[in-house]
């Protein structure tokens, strides 16, 4: 895949087979005989009560699975047969390599900080709503519709709560309505998503790996971020 991002082309095997217009393309079967074979199944009475599907489950998907990782391979040779005259240069390969470093090492997380910002954020979320929820009497602050309705029984009728909507509201608003929607403005503005995805995707030795896709922009060949944006 890195030799077909030098050259421009698609960052999968299925997309380079299309641009070139191969004779043989990739199978589309092979993502469901995937799971099928190589993700342990749910045991059921259907099934038998097995963990896991064997070939001998079902010969015939087996014979296809044997069919699709084959034509995989003969698509990565006449893949290659095209860009022989294209080698990578060298200096590509060494970054490759060192790229494979950096996301074999990972990145070190500091999950103390990372679990005390996601709590912070939880106890923030839960005192904002419980103010707008006073203010208001709704019984769900963070429901577009009902905040929309209180507004309009108050005597403000609205089309959007986006954050420019409200922030134009916020300019004529009377003081109670004013508050309410400041209230709203806060809540909106509470984001830990980054962080969460850092403790989703954090290894058991406290360090995040995948974050860098080598020559993730095919034109420029720059690194693209992954699960974190640094």
């Amino acid at each position: 895949m890195v030799w077909s991002a030098t050259m421009g082309l698609p960052l999968s095997l299925k997309g380079v087979g299309k641009v070139l217009n191969l004779a043989d393309q990739k199978m589309d079967e092979g993502k469901s005989l995937i799971r099928f074979f190589s993700v342990p199944c749910v045991p059921t009475k259907a099934n038998g009560g097995r963990t896991r599907n064997l070939p001998s489950d079902d010969p015939e998907k087996w014979s296809t699975f044997k069919a699709y990782n084959k034509r995989d391979v003969e698509v990565e040779m006449a893949i290659q047969k095209w860009l022989a005259n294209f080698p990578v240069p060298e200096f590509v390969w060494d970054e490759y390599h060192i790229d494979q470093e950096i996301n074999d090492r990972g990145v070190r997380i500091d999950m103390d900080l990372v679990k005390k910002a996601i709590e912070m954020d939880s106890r923030s979320r839960r005192e904002l709503t419980e103010k707008i929820r006073r203010l208001t009497d709704l019984d769900n602050p963070n429901s577009v519709q009902q905040m929309k309705q209180w507004l309009a029984d108050n005597g403000m009728e609205v089309d959007s709560l986006g954050k420019k909507a409200v922030a134009a509201l916020l300019k004529t608003a009377p003081p109670e309505l004013a508050e309410v929607l400041e209230l709203r403005q806060q809540l909106a503005k509470s984001s830990v998503k980054k962080y969460q995805t850092m403790e989703r995707a954090v290894c058991a030795d406290s360090r995040t790996r995948g974050m860098f896709m080598f020559y993730g922009a095919n034109r420029t060949g720059r690194w693209a971020g992954r699960l974190i944006q640094l």
